[in-house]
């Protein structure tokens, strides 16, 4: 029998050389929103100012995730933000059996496609997202050949995660921190001197996953209350299924994640949580203020400013904020993944 396949991506001080990856892959994607701090996209609506998360199923099974209380801390990876990765036993997460000899990171790269207006995170809208099995064939890449001697006797290729969204192996040239208010994903291109260049629409327009998915939720066990849903309605499923990409996986967890929190959010709180959230909110608004670079006179200003947003869902990680990846587990509902964050 042959041995598992799993996708290890090298760690180099360049991006990854993905050709599948800068391939358009069935049109415009309705991921990412409008905006000034986000591409275009047409997966996600108008934000909402309340606290409850829009796009959530009637039928979502709270008792199916950990809990703040009784989550388990996540094994780290990583002794250094950006030191490459040292071996470690790999969880179940991203691989599958062995698929023929061909790969769909080898298709010839491709113009990236441009994103066009969202229909994805429409507020109230209640569908339920679709499972892993049952994800939109893709047109044949060019790779794939009728002549091919594996064309009846392979198995189905196992879902396969772009190399900078695998949590169970962190990529050290991505770094995404969550808690600034700029959306502002970033390829690191030496560690020393540190450098490091925002992704272009060629980079963050990849598909998130071959095949790819056209539903998916993500959950944080920080924060399960608050899922992150991707799907589109029905009437746009049915007539221009458009992938997940890179890009709106990560537009998705920032968005989401800078919204307001509902008084009713505070309140559950108790007391040690609520003064460890304040903390992280305090410590977030003074980076803010820093990051902003106005002149010293004017950082307190600043500060209260970003103060007066009030306390956003990203105040809920505590400080840990940086994106490592996304990763599935055995006991995790069908179509849904977790966030890592550090």
């Amino acid at each position: 029998m042959a041995a598992p396949f799993v996708y290890v991506p090298e760690a180099s001080p360049s991006a990854p050389h993905n050709p599948y990856y800068s391939t358009p892959q069935g049109g415009p994607s309705p991921f990412l929103p409008p905006g000034m701090i986000y591409p275009s996209s047409p997966y996600m609506g108008p934000s909402t100012a309340s606290g409850s998360a829009p796009g959530t199923p009637e039928n979502f099974n709270a008792n199916s995730v950990l809990w703040p209380e009784n989550a388990l801390p996540y094994e780290s990876a990583y002794t250094a933000s950006w030191a490459p990765l040292s071996n470690r036993q790999r969880t179940t997460s991203w691989h599958g059996p062995a698929p023929p000899p061909t790969s769909p990171f080898l298709q010839p790269t491709a113009p990236a496609f441009t994103h066009s207006q969202s229909a994805y995170f429409v507020p109230g809208h209640k569908a339920r997202s679709r499972s892993w099995g049952n994800a939109d064939a893709p047109p044949p890449p060019s790779w794939f050949s009728a002549a091919s001697p594996y064309l009846n006797s392979a198995p189905p290729a196992p879902l396969q995660i772009h190399p900078w969204l695998n949590g169970d192996s962190p990529s050290p040239v991505f770094h995404f921190d969550l808690a600034p208010g700029q959306f502002a994903p970033l390829r690191m291109m030496s560690a020393n001197p540190p450098q490091s260049a925002v992704l272009g629409l060629a980079e963050i327009s990849e598909p998130a996953f071959h095949p790819p998915l056209t539903s998916l939720r993500i959950l944080h066990p920080r924060i399960p209350f608050w899922p992150i849903d991707l799907t589109l309605p029905a009437e746009l499923a049915a007539t221009a299924p458009v992938p997940i990409s890179f890009g709106d996986v990560l537009v998705a967890l920032h968005r989401t994640l800078h919204e307001r929190i509902a008084h009713a959010d505070w309140d559950g709180l108790s007391k040690k949580n609520a003064e460890a959230v304040t903390k992280a909110f305090a410590h977030r608004c003074r980076a803010e203020a820093v990051r902003s670079g106005v002149p010293p006179v004017h950082l307190r200003d600043r500060e209260v400013a970003e103060r007066n947003q009030g306390v956003k869902r990203v105040d809920f990680l505590l400080g840990k904020t940086v994106f490592k990846g996304l990763v599935r587990a055995p006991e995790d509902p069908q179509g849904c993944v977790r966030m890592v964050t550090v």
